[in-house]
């Protein structure tokens, strides 16, 4: 069963940081080396300094992003731009935010969440971790002792009773209420006793699927790991290492929003690239677009049983390219619902088979992912890229229960919007020297 719980989160001083949103970011993971950048400016105390850490020219074991991180975070801690809250509490987050011309509103909560290992319990991922990624952030992690970023896990709430709880609880002034990036943020302290009881009651049978930070939550596991081989405690379950902090909500929520990652190829061999079209025929239906409007109307009028997806060559002429029924039958796929994702058929299918692009060479060296269709197209017309795959998202359904079947979705299969902040609460796994307390 889950074993959620409230905690004494590490706040910015809103007494110091009069601007929160100068100082919050997205997760680190979203964050590209110009938006580092500006982050960097946008305030001396911006999470950035400690999330996400900038090399310097001369940097060793001794002094280098990390070991910066941890000195960032004490010196803050010591300085009052952190406090910590007295008592634990549950945090109420809700983000607001217009969806195709539509107001949408989304709820959840941060909390603890009890590590166990991926799959093997109630905690399911969807996507492969990658060796490099995480011993960055366990670098980080043992530097900092902190989870500095909320991990985002989706729970099913069919009958809204955890939604309807939390709606009741946060009817007062929020603790934090901000736009950043287009997104109305707004947060909630619940240290009610009688409020935490009914959560963690209400949550302990559900399953947890990991929508974002996956990574990080292995990272975790093995951080508890090392930590309970060498504490001098008889209950190891019990440390604070076995926890993480984790952004709940429910997958039924209207304000879940999964957006698609496209996909812009570059280093093909010009034998592969001219015979591009003649392969695809094979297995597509092709029809051209001269307007990419037109070509993403389409795209966004498939069934869940058909497979669309875009591809731009340049020139200005668009492909909508319909996967062949036979092809379906015919290509060989992990069984379960795992062969039905548009992403799996575009990289088993046209990126390992006909492309001849290895897995390893699909992380961010031969291939760039992008949310913006616009830059995608772009790419390819510069010549930087030489083709664009379009696609359109999975459903949240289908991510689950990909999950669930504990198998694993191609690298970027997958982007929540919007994000969880970072900077909004920390936990911090040792609390020593932390004497500013917020009433």
């Amino acid at each position: 069963m889950a074993a959620i719980k409230a905690f004494p989160a590490l706040r910015y001083n809103l007494e110091k940081i009069k601007e929160i949103s100068s100082v919050v970011t997205p997760p680190y993971d979203v964050i590209s080396t110009y938006q580092q950048s500006q982050f960097y400016r946008s305030h001396t105390r911006n999470l950035i300094r400690i999330i996400l850490g900038q090399e310097k020219k001369g940097d060793n074991q001794q002094n280098n992003k990390y070991t910066r991180a941890a000195a960032y975070l004490d010196k803050w801690i010591k300085e009052g731009v952190f406090i910590q809250d007295r008592s634990p509490a549950i945090y109420i987050y809700q983000q607001l935010f217009d969806f195709e011309g539509e107001e949408i509103s989304r709820v959840g909560f941060i909390g603890l969440l009890k590590l166990e290992p991926s799959g093997k319990g109630v905690v399911f991922p969807h996507e492969k971790t990658f060796c490099k990624p995480k011993e960055d952030r366990l670098s980080l992690l043992r530097s900092t002792r902190a989870n500095l970023s909320p991990i985002f896990g989706l729970y099913r709430d069919p009958d809204s009773k955890i939604e309807n709880i939390m709606k009741s609880a946060c009817r007062g002034v929020p603790l934090l209420d901000f736009e950043f990036e287009r997104v109305q943020n707004r947060l909630w302290l619940i240290n009610n006793p009688e409020f935490i009881t009914k959560l963690e009651k209400l949550t302990q049978d559900k399953k947890i699927f990991i929508a974002d930070g996956h990574h990080r939550y292995e990272v975790a596991c093995l951080y508890n790991k090392l930590i309970s081989k060498t504490a001098k405690t008889a209950e190891p379950h019990k440390l604070n290492s076995a926890y993480i902090m984790m952004y709940f909500s429910a997958l039924e929520s209207r304000g879940l929003k999964v957006l698609p990652t496209h996909r812009v190829i570059n280093n093909l061999p010009d034998v592969k690239l001219s015979s591009l079209k003649q392969a695809l025929a094979k297995h597509f239906i092709i029809e051209d677009f001269t307007n990419y409007a037109k070509l993403s109307q389409k795209l966004k009028s498939a069934k869940i049983t058909e497979h669309f997806f875009g591809l731009y060559l340049g020139n200005k002429i668009f492909y909508l390219l319909k996967l062949r029924k036979i092809t379906v039958k015919n290509t060989k796929h992990p069984a379960g619902s795992y062969k039905d994702l548009d992403v799996v058929i575009l990289h088993n299918l046209i990126f390992k088979r006909i492309l001849g692009i290895k897995e390893e060479d699909s992380r961010d060296q031969q291939i760039l992912y992008t949310r913006e269709e616009n830059l995608a197209i772009q790419l390819v017309d510069s010549k930087k890229y030489q083709a664009a795959f379009l696609m359109n998202p999975p459903r949240p359904r289908q991510i689950s229960a990909i999950s669930e079947s504990l198998k694993k979705m191609p690298h970027k299969s997958t982007y929540f919007y919007p994000k969880p902040l970072s900077g909004l609460v920390i936990n911090k796994l040792d609390m020593e020297g932390v004497s500013n307390v917020a009433f």
